[in-house]
């Protein structure tokens, strides 16, 4: 029982050393190039680009619209913009 408790420590304490960008989301094999992504948002006016992540399956882009900041979620298949908010 000891040498499980022992072990389950060992355990813990070794995850909380492992870097979070191991668990970090990655687009899918199939999503469109990070650069098209860019292209289409400032084809549609979108721009500068200010940050990108990817998280929760989208990407999260913010860039300026209108001398407005914007946070746009972009579905990474299709380029499709599914959320666009202003970020103040």
């Amino acid at each position: 029982m000891k040498r499980i408790a022992v072990h389950a420590v060992g355990v813990l304490f070794a995850s909380l050393l492992i870097p979070q960008a191991v668990f970090a989301d990655k687009p899918p094999g199939d999503a469109k190039p990070l650069s098209e992504i860019i292209l289409i948002l400032e084809s549609q006016g979108y721009g500068p680009v200010v940050d990108v992540e990817f998280d929760d399956g989208l990407w999260e882009v913010e860039a300026y619209r209108d001398n407005t900041r914007r946070e746009v979620k972009v579905d990474p298949r299709s380029g499709d913009i599914v959320s666009n908010r202003r970020t103040d």
